[in-house]
Parts: C-alpha cells; structure tokens; sequence
C-alpha cells in the first residue's frame, strides 16, 4: 500500500472547526467503568475492527483499559433496523455509564432509549440539523461527541466518479430509504445530478436481502458507475458490492476509507479512525464527570481520498494523473 500524499480540508459553515474538548486527562477511578457499543456491525468485520480498535486506543490513552477498569458491551444490528431500538433499551436496563453510538441510526435509537444516560455519538452527519444537539458549541442535552458533517460533502462521491467515466449519463446509487441521512443526501444529489446532465438510477437497500436485487436493477438499467452511501446495511456488504462492480468492469465510488480497501475504485470521507479514536476521549471525560451538554461536538479535521489501483487494472479504467495526485492514499 503506498501513499502520495496527504491534505488537510477544513469544514463547517463559518469556516471553524471546534476542536475535541479533552483538556487533561484525570486518572480513572478505581471502579469498573461499563461502556455501551451499539453499532451496526460486529468486530468480526475486517471493515470495521480498525473503527472499534481505534475506539479502544482512544479510551487506552485516557487510561481505560478493557479487563481492568472497563468493560464495553456491544450490541450490532447487523443490517436490521429494527434491532436497533431494541437493543439500545437493553443497554439502558443494562446500567451502562455510557453508551457509544455509530451513525445516524445508533444514535436515533439511543435518543428514543434515554434522556439520561450520556450519549457519545460517532459519525452523524449533522447533529444539529437531524435534532440530536442544540448547536455544535453547546449540545445541549445527553448527547454529544463527533460529527461527520458528510451532509457538507453530499456531492463530493458523483463529481468523483464522473472523473472515472466522462460524459457518462447513468449512475448507479445504492442507498438506504431506513437511514434519514442517506434519504436526506439522495434528495439533493438528485437534483445536483440532474444539473449535471446524468440521471442516477436509484438502487434502494435498507436491509440485507435488498441488495441483490439493487443489483440486478442496475445490471438491467446499464448504469456506467456505481455510487454507494456509507450505510450500516451497506457498509456490512461491501465486499460483495465491490467484487459485483469489478465483475461489471463498472467504476465504483463511496463511502469511507474502508470501502475503497475491501475493492471500490475510491472513496472519500473523513478520516473514520480519527473519529473513533476521539470518541474515546469523549467517553473518558463523561467517566470523569464531564456533562454532556457542555462538550462542543468535534467536527472532522480531514478528508480522505482513497484511490484503489488494483482495482482501476482489473476493470481497465486509467485514473487522471491530478487525481493521483490529488490522493491521500494509493493502494496498489
């Protein structure tokens, strides 16, 4: 795997970004500390080990260590929206000091479960606009943590792709009608794309089981790329995604760094383990006794683009030398 380079790309409507409040870092107590994970997909996914070990690193840095002063109790939906709710009210009755919450579902859910327990939310889109804080700079309530602001961003994945394919005038979207951001940004790419003269074939997955079929739409409309939304249902299967793209010879766009390893072309996204690991620091402060309400929500300090050339050579499409450039990271 080599690298080309990195850049930095800073975020936000005034143009700030409001750093992660961590402060000193205050020695844990003596008591064992019970921490919540309630997420989409198990640790056992390649995909997402790297998100959770950061998480762990995070909390590791803060002195929380899991076999000595805490314990992470994980609940995965696994693709099934419905789980959700329920699980985030078993940690509830669980006793959880805290609960980690991934993604825009992970956190609705958790909302909907306490008004209590503190909440450390990791990788929502727009905290502010989906109703889940007051501002960035004072939450307001139980939950708090970091953002994505992908809702920034929604049209970064098609101006990418149609660098693969100039001129092309269909793109696949695979997207989730379950998950209100990816509903949200399907609207306004939408209409970005008919301004650009392509029409995006909407693939709809908002379980498991609608894969293959968004599949086979896109198979039988001819869409010359496929653009994917960094969802949970989605995120679980990639790898098919991605082998099913190759074995089209069709360019593939989307999603976080992840879905650029497991075989899309590129992706673009925040830095996802940076998001992890300062997620840790957030559920180390509450520990200590921080209120939530009063730690602003970290927004992401960089993007990433991630070019797969293995992938470019199996499908035989030549990325433009400035996007290579461009890179942050090249795997070859």
């Amino acid at each position: 795997m080599g690298q080309t380079g990195r850049r930095q790309f800073l975020i936000g409507a005034s143009g700030a970004l409001i750093a992660a409040p961590f402060g000193l870092r205050a020695q844990p107590s003596g008591r064992v500390a019970r921490v919540g994970l309630l997420s989409n997909t198990p640790p056992q996914n390649p995909e997402v080990a790297p998100s959770y070990a950061a998480l762990r690193e995070g909390l590791r840095t803060h002195g929380w260590v899991e076999g000595r002063n805490l314990v992470i109790e994980g609940r995965y939906a696994q693709g099934r929206a419905e789980r959700y709710p329920i699980f985030a009210d078993e940690l509830v009755k669980a006793g959880v000091d805290v609960i980690v919450a991934a993604g825009t579902q992970g956190t609705e859910a958790a909302r909907n479960a306490t008004r209590k327990v503190p909440i450390v939310m990791v990788a929502v889109p727009d905290p502010v606009g989906q109703g889940y804080v007051v501002s960035l700079a004072r939450p307001g309530g139980n939950i708090t943590g970091v953002a994505s602001m992908l809702h920034l961003i929604p049209l970064k994945s098609l101006e990418l792709l149609l660098e693969f394919v100039p001129g092309a005038k269909r793109i696949g979207l695979l997207w989730s009608p379950r998950d209100s951001m990816s509903t949200y940004t399907f609207k306004i790419e939408q209409t970005r794309a008919e301004e650009l003269g392509v029409r995006e074939v909407s693939l709809p997955a908002g379980a498991p089981e609608d894969i293959d079929p968004a599949l086979e739409l896109a198979q039988r409309e001819r869409v010359e790329g496929l653009r994917v939304h960094p969802t949970g249902v989605l995120f679980q299967d990639i790898r098919k995604i991605a082998a099913w793209a190759a074995k089209h010879r069709l360019p593939s766009v989307g999603g976080p760094r992840a879905f650029a390893q497991a075989g899309l072309l590129a992706s673009y996204n925040p830095d996802w383990l940076h998001l992890w690991r300062s997620a840790g620091g957030y559920v180390s402060r509450i520990l200590q006794g921080a209120n939530p309400a009063e730690m602003p929500v970290a927004q992401p300090e960089r993007f990433l683009l991630v070019l797969n050339l293995k992938t470019a050579k199996a499908i035989g499409v030549t990325i433009p030398q400035p996007l290579l450039l461009r890179a942050d990271e090249v795997i070859e």
